[in-house]
């Protein structure tokens, strides 16, 4: 208990003498914000003296009062987040941030922008949080030019706009954000707001990947893949699968499913689906379906096996999964053996054009075209046809300017003879 009660004086006496050489450095002028406003800075990084939010939130509120801008913006920060032992306050935070506002600090524009958008402690108002991303952004605050492309991406509080978008992405990767970098390769690879450019698209994701930002990371991966790169595909998607994303991780997955590394790795295989699936990647769930109903790398396991499936019919409504649930209804597997269930299952996967269905079915004389059999030879007849129409009429359009040739031909050799004619006969005349 004694050395407790030590302790405790110990913390409150350094405490106190923090607390005096902080104020020793503005005792001569203890009215000087920009000196109030640095004790604060040094108390909430805790640079020369503990970090201690209270502190700096007493520091910054005796500069906002004197009209510190920048005081005024970091004491607003400290009552959003309520971080440390401050008082949270949504009313606090947005008087301050709209002081600081008026003053043009532009970072403070863009989070009361969110507070009229959010509507914390102000009644929701989208023109005017509008009014001030676009102010945050025309000031150079990154993070409200990257938030301005979002706005134009989703269509949200302004109308969908692939140009402005790519203006403020644009605005925002020059200053370095990997997120903007991501999305404006997106832009340049899909050709949204500006004309196709897979060179301009492969720079920035090599940008961001630069920087560490994992989507990044995965479609550079799946840009060395899809190009037969496997060794530049493995070193990518793992830098993404590092850091959790799903999609890398399912990559990597089937990457060693399918030996593309030179050889099949059924154990890494598992742990990729498994991770990918826990990080929400659904494809994953398929295949880990596929590893316990071929028993790889795990005991083979109907029960299983058919959990995953269903999970990932319900979710996709994948013809592969109401194939694979069909057919161990047919066959029996994992469950209590029920043909009629089945065929209900691979029917349902026959009308998306499952093909293994369609056999399934048809080895069993249960096939009977679907009506997307029929629309899907009718567009193909429709399209034979087309192309032999097309082609047609170019054979004829070919064969009339033949015609029209071959007559030009003959006009001029006849107007050639008949000149020569004319030319004999003035000779002759002359002669005579």
């Amino acid at each position: 208990m004694k050395k407790i009660i030590s302790l405790f004086v110990m913390a409150t006496f350094l405490f106190n003498v923090t607390c005096a050489v902080a104020a020793g450095v503005v005792n001569e002028n203890e009215k000087d914000p920009a000196a109030q406003y640095e004790i604060g800075m040094k108390f909430m990084k805790g640079e020369d003296v503990g970090k201690n939010y209270v502190q700096a939130y007493n520091w910054f509120k005796k500069a906002a009062l004197q009209g510190h801008a920048q005081a005024q913006y970091e004491l607003a920060g400290l009552c959003a987040s309520g971080a440390g032992n401050v008082h949270q306050s949504d009313k606090e935070a947005f008087k301050w941030y709209e002081k600081a506002s008026e003053q043009g600090v532009g970072e403070a524009k863009y989070y009361l922008g969110e507070m009229y958008e959010n509507a914390r402690a102000t009644v929701k108002n989208d023109e005017k949080a509008l009014k001030y991303y676009e102010e945050s952004a025309a000031y150079g605050y990154v993070e409200a030019q990257y938030y301005m492309g979002e706005l134009y991406y989703n269509g949200h509080i302004v109308r969908k706009n692939y140009e402005k978008e790519h203006k403020w992405y644009l605005k925002a990767a020059e200053q370095g954000d990997k997120r903007a970098q991501f999305c404006l390769a997106e832009m340049y690879r899909k050709g949204e707001g500006t004309p196709k450019n897979e060179d301009k698209a492969l720079q920035y994701y090599k940008e961001s990947a630069a920087q560490g930002y994992a989507k990044a990371e995965n479609e550079l991966g799946s840009y060395y893949y899809d190009r037969g790169n496997y060794k530049a595909a493995l070193k990518w998607y793992d830098e993404a699968a590092n850091q959790g994303n799903a999609d890398a991780e399912y990559a990597l997955g089937l990457i060693y499913y399918k030996g593309e590394t030179g050889k099949i790795n059924l154990a890494a295989s598992l742990e990729y689906f498994r991770r990918a699936m826990v990080n929400g990647n659904e494809d994953a769930i398929f295949m880990l379906g596929e590893m316990y109903y071929n028993g790889y790398e795990v005991d083979k396991d109907y029960n299983e096996a058919m959990d995953y499936y269903v999970e990932y019919e319900r979710l996709t409504h994948s013809s592969d999964a109401q194939y694979m649930i069909g057919k161990m209804y047919c066959e029996g597997e994992g469950v209590q053996k029920n043909t009629d269930t089945g065929v209900k299952w691979l029917k349902k996967a026959a009308e998306q054009g499952n093909e293994d269905a369609v056999a399934k079915l048809q080895e069993m004389n249960m096939y009977t075209p679907t009506k997307s059999d029929v629309n899907f030879k009718l567009e193909t007849v429709n399209s034979n046809v087309k192309e032999e129409t097309k082609a047609l009429v170019s054979e004829q359009e070919a064969n009339k300017a033949k015609v029209e040739e071959d007559a030009k031909a003959v006009e001029a050799a006849v107007k050639e003879d008949v000149d020569a004619a004319e030319n004999k006969l003035q000779e002759g005349a002359a002669a005579v």
